[in-house]
């Protein structure tokens, strides 16, 4: 699926055909969305798995 991504749409959440919602990739709070539900958790379980095994 490609990324949506339209500066002019103010809507961070952008509804689908489908009945779901996309993040609007033009907006930066998308990105600060994706960073604190994704990244961040991940870097920090890779952290503590290697921090464990060390």
């Amino acid at each position: 699926m490609a990324l949506y991504r339209n500066s002019q749409d103010k809507r961070v959440f952008v509804p689908t055909k489908s009945g779901g919602v996309v993040l609007n990739f033009g907006h930066p709070i998308a990105w600060t969305i994706l960073v604190c539900t994704t990244i961040v958790p991940f870097a920090i379980v890779a952290v503590v798995t290697i921090a464990v095994f060390l």
